[in-house]
């Protein structure tokens, strides 16, 4: 099965707008298309076995790509290539973006939920990156330890993350922090998605963002998820700019943030 022709043959600026409107309802009608999905901007690589009614995955299957504005920037800045890591990779999309645009490329992903970590797994085996996207198994804050984490509904792979209380869907999992697992080594892009938890990643990175040791960051403030772990919005940013990191929005709701050290990284 291809892709639908309109999708195919409109910008890509239209085609998530398109999507929503007219095909994310109606994702299982085109379920052949969620076994191999080709990705837009990396030729030769795909994602696998994807799951329809997932808006993550029918936007890629149908689209081949998510979220195109920090796919854009990512494409860009992997031309250069280096490390990447990826905080709450859910099905490791950007990670094989990253690598397959450059040989000498690196990627690190941090997932919690079983299902995706599945998932990572299958596709940077599939893709032959085996030996430069490295999974670790957990999820990432500001400690060491446990977390409880809600693996979200069973249909959608991006909406779990880390819980104040236990719920029927929670689990326990590892926590760490990035300056724990990201040893003597400069982190060329960091991006961060975890449901409202981002700024305890950043917290977590004090040593790397002391140093200077990350080079650009992208990371998410999901107003309503950080209500309910409590965290203030703008303490992220506070928090960055007084590590020496400039923070600008990249979208006009502020959902969306990229930060860069003041001073150049040598």
């Amino acid at each position: 099965m291809k892709r639908p022709a309109l999708l195919k043959l409109m910008p890509d600026s239209f085609k998530e707008s398109a999507f929503y409107r007219l095909y994310n309802n109606c994702q299982a009608d085109y379920s052949p298309l969620f076994q191999q999905a080709s990705l837009r901007f990396a030729p030769g690589a795909s994602l696998f076995d994807l799951l329809p009614g997932d808006v993550i995955s029918g936007m890629i299957a149908m689209t081949g790509f998510y979220e195109l504005a920090l796919t854009r920037r990512i494409v860009s800045l992997a031309k250069n290539g280096g490390l990447f890591v990826d905080v709450g990779a859910n099905l490791g999309y950007f990670s094989i973006l990253w690598t397959s645009l450059n040989p000498n490329s690196k990627a690190i992903c941090f997932e919690a939920s079983p299902r995706n970590i599945e998932s990572i797994n299958n596709n940077v085996k599939r893709n032959s990156l085996t030996d430069r996207v490295t999974l670790v198994p957990k999820a990432a804050g500001k400690e060491q330890g446990t977390v409880k984490f809600d693996v979200g509904p069973s249909a959608q792979t991006g909406w779990g993350g880390i819980a104040n209380s236990k719920s029927t869907t929670s689990i326990e999992v590892p926590l760490t922090r990035l300056d724990h697992e990201i040893n003597n080594q400069t982190i060329d892009v960091l991006k961060v998605d975890v449901e409202g938890a981002d700024t305890w990643v950043l917290i977590g990175c004090e040593g790397l963002l002391k140093e200077k040791r990350i080079r650009q960051i992208f990371f998410e403030q999901n107003t309503y998820r950080m209500d309910l772990l409590g965290i203030r919005a703008g303490e992220a940013q506070k928090f960055l700019q007084d590590l020496g990191y400039t923070c600008v929005p990249m979208d006009r709701d502020g959902g969306e943030w990229v930060a860069t050290p003041k001073n150049k990284i040598e």
